[in-house]
């Protein structure tokens, strides 16, 4: 009789490299004819758009811009302020050993500091630290062995595995807008000098072949404006459909939600004042439709009887321990710093260090402020940075060696509070922290009759085994020809799932006279 395979497929995503670079940007800017002669950078902001990504073989080549913006006083005029905008472009390359042209790459880019230099009255140098990481993945259809149809005497071990089963993984760009009208008791805008668009994930919900976003945008502008400095917020909700074929409707989603390029135009109102504000904002938006399945696969078999041919593979499964949310506040005074007005407050939030320490998961953090303010004693407008580190505790449920960290990072708000004539920063960064492992398994992918019989005649009828180290029931029965209900019939103390090395096992002989 032919032995019957039944097989299945897996569908999972395998992690084929995670690492990261620093690229120095620079440029040289001309100022415009029409701009005043410059006196007093007041700051410089950046903004980091990813134009392209391409991988190659041990190779993914990151191409972009860093679109900067400098706010300045001249030396001309004192009451007035200008804006310079200049772009630069770059190039760089992430060095991931094994991967290939058909494999897909995730890129998070973040800018570390920015410097500036007046070379003259007309000329500026600018400097961008641009930090980038890098993740290249690949989804592998794997042929697996669930199970074999009814033979005599065959004896198969499972395993039960976790594993992600993918569905869709797609990128497509958002457009929000929104237009409104700044309070009667702003002044006008006749200059925007900073715009911070933020942008972050409240619902996500996975139906046929899409899934359905629901976010908001959060806008704060700085403008001139009647010889001073004035700030606007705004809260904008978008929904997205990010189509994705195969998707199906329930499973789980991950997404990644950047801002990749803010615009403005200011408008009159009905009283011919510059007081109505429209913002564009582009949303890249890239989403995960999976699920977390359980299958048992048979990963060894033998034969009491007969001697069978068997192919072993390896898979390689990332499987998931933990998945969870945490969100961490923080609370900042700003006692330390003369402010008289604070204009803006904006905050990038970098994981520092993660491990579990006796059956907890460690997170260590730091969230990164940059704020402009007026100076209440020189009056001048001047910038702060701060750096709030963090750390929280989480239990994990089970151990596990050689963990997978992985925790992903939103902004969820940021604003200032007045306490006490004191500034007071509070941010909500949101965690979503997944624990995985890497399991290495080898599988049964052939199974072959050879139809030669092992031959038990001149075996002893009974044989002691003295168990050794790392020895389980099922290795002893294959080694013996026999099978683990047979031994445990021997053995009535015997426990099946906890043997100790030293202990001694009674192996009978059997003979099928009727093979």
């Amino acid at each position: 009789m032919s032995i019957e395979l039944i097989k299945d497929v897996l569908r999972i995503e395998e992690l084929r490299g995670k690492e990261d670079t620093q690229a120095l940007v620079e440029t040289e800017v001309y100022l415009n004819p029409s701009k005043a002669d410059l006196g007093k950078v007041l700051w410089t902001d950046g903004l980091v758009e990813i134009l392209s990504t391409k991988v190659i073989r041990d190779r993914l080549v990151i191409s972009g811009v860093v679109k900067f913006k400098v706010v300045y006083k001249s030396q001309e005029e004192e009451n007035n302020i200008y804006t310079i905008d200049a772009n630069a472009d770059f190039r760089e390359e992430i060095e991931i050993s094994g991967i290939t042209e058909d494999m897909s790459a995730t890129i998070k880019s973040n800018i570390e500091y920015i410097e500036e230099e007046i070379l003259d009255e007309r000329k500026l140098s600018l400097k961008a630290l641009v930090s980038l990481e890098g993740k290249v993945e690949q989804v592998n259809n794997i042929e697996i062995i669930k199970d074999i149809g009814e033979k005599q005497n065959l004896q198969t071990l499972k395993e039960t595995i976790k594993y992600k089963e993918i569905y869709g993984r797609e990128t497509s760009y958002a457009i929000v807008k929104e237009a409104f009208e700044i309070g009667e008791e702003k002044p006008v805008m006749e200059e925007i000098l900073k715009m911070t668009i933020q942008a972050y994930e409240q619902e996500a919900t996975v139906v046929e072949d899409r899934i359905i976003v629901s976010g908001m945008v959060n806008a704060r502008i700085v403008y001139y404006g009647e010889n001073r400095i004035a700030t606007v917020e705004e809260e904008i909700p978008f929904n997205h459909f990010l189509e994705m074929p195969g998707a199906l409707a329930g499973s789980q989603e991950e997404l990644i939600i950047e801002v990749v390029e803010g615009s403005y135009e200011v408008l009159e109102n009905d009283e011919g004042e510059l007081k109505i504000l429209d913002i564009e904002a582009k949303l890249r938006i890239s989403g995960l439709a999976y699920s977390e399945n359980e299958k048992n696969l048979i990963v060894d078999a033998y034969s009491t009887k007969e001697k069978i041919k068997i192919g072993i593979g390896e898979i390689n499964l990332i499987e998931n321990i933990k998945s969870t949310i945490h969100r961490e506040n923080i609370l900042k005074d700003l006692s330390e710093y003369r402010i008289k007005e604070l204009y803006n407050i904006s905050g990038h939030p970098t994981i520092i260090d993660s491990r579990i320490v006796d059956d907890e998961l460690v997170v260590e953090g730091i969230l990164s402020l940059h704020g402009i303010y007026l100076d209440s004693d020189t009056g001048e407008i001047n910038t702060l940075r701060e750096e709030i580190p963090y750390k929280y505790y989480l239990p994990m449920e089970e151990k596990v060696i050689d963990p997978l960290i992985d925790i992903s990072l939103d902004l969820e708000s940021i604003k200032s509070n007045m306490s006490k004539d004191i500034f007071v920063i509070e941010g909500t960064i949101k965690h979503k922290i997944k624990i995985n492992r890497n399991r290495l398994l080898s599988v049964i992918n052939s199974l072959e009759e050879t139809g030669e019989i092992i031959d038990k005649k001149n075996r002893p009828s009974i044989t002691i085994y003295i168990v050794q180290r790392n020895d389980i029931l099922w290795d002893i029965a294959k080694r013996y020809n026999t099978t683990i209900e047979e031994i445990l019939q021997a053995n009535e103390n015997l426990s099946p799932n906890n043997i100790m090395p030293g202990e001694k096992i009674i192996i009978e002989k059997t003979i099928d006279i009727s093979f």
